[in-house]
């Protein structure tokens, strides 16, 4: 059996800066989505992150998720659009918490504990054919 897709334009769209928070409970992982706000800022006038989405997902989903995220940036790596090894918790590269972030379960946390510092990898210029 094949399930058609609806076309581009109904399928809904979500932007997200980053991941605020991830947790488990209840045989689910619940995964908050944030955005940082036009409005809300913090007392160096900083934008705060504010909560947009809750992905919650079992657990078997989950994991087949982070294999398909594995397999995107494997491709990216391949295309030339990322310096392979950046945005790995060993590299140092992953992005700080948002401020009133909580720690738990944070590869920026874990990496702190797991490897020394060392400078952030930058990735070059976009070298797929895609931007031109």
């Amino acid at each position: 059996m094949t399930i058609e897709p609806p076309p581009d334009d109904r399928i809904p769209e979500l932007y997200a800066d980053g991941v605020f928070d991830i947790g488990f409970g209840n045989g689910m992982v619940r995964i908050d989505l944030f955005s940082l706000s036009a409005l809300r800022k913090d007392d160096n006038g900083q934008p705060l992150p504010a909560i947009r989405q809750r992905l919650v997902m079992s657990l078997p989903g989950f994991l087949a998720s982070l294999s398909a995220l594995e397999g995107m940036r494997q491709r990216l790596e391949a295309a030339g659009v990322l310096v392979p090894g950046a945005g790995t918790a060993a590299s140092g590269s992953v992005p700080p918490l948002p401020h009133g972030a909580s720690s738990a379960g944070h590869p920026a946390a874990q990496s702190a504990v797991q490897a020394p510092a060392s400078p952030p990898v930058r990735p070059g210029p976009p070298r797929s054919p895609n931007f031109g």
